[in-house]
């Protein structure tokens, strides 16, 4: 028989689930930003891309990290909140120097990106 309220309420929670993919992909994926040695290090959870499929660039005091991976779902689907892009800017606290040397690895899910503090002292508080 046909029931409106579970038709409508199931209707409902189909788009509530597109829009938290939205929203994630702009939330996703979380960052730790410290400063180590000299480096600002910048560390993003980001399991299930392929090292290939991220796109990591600087300008200035902008921080973008781009990717992009296929979900092929086997099955029916009932619920699926993982993006399938990233789309991070992260504002730096310092301009970067693009004649110094940067690094990004991927290992085991974990992307960190490595950028030289050029310009930036720490003073010791005696």
């Amino acid at each position: 028989m046909y029931n409106p309220l579970r038709y409508f309420s199931g209707e409902i929670m189909k788009n509530i689930n597109e829009r938290s993919k939205e929203i994630m992909t702009y939330l996703y994926p979380p960052v730790t930003m410290y400063e180590k040695g000299g480096d600002l290090i910048v560390e993003a959870d980001m399991p299930g891309f392929d090292k290939k499929d991220i796109n990591v660039r600087i300008n200035r005091r902008t921080l973008t990290i781009n990717a992009e991976r296929d979900t092929e779902v086997k099955g029916t689907v009932f619920m699926d909140q993982r993006p399938e892009r990233v789309n991070k800017v992260l504002h730096l606290p310092f301009d970067t120097n693009p004649d110094l040397n940067f690094s990004a690895k991927y290992t085991n899910g974990v992307l960190t990106v490595t950028i030289p503090a050029s310009g930036v002292k720490t003073i010791k508080v005696e």
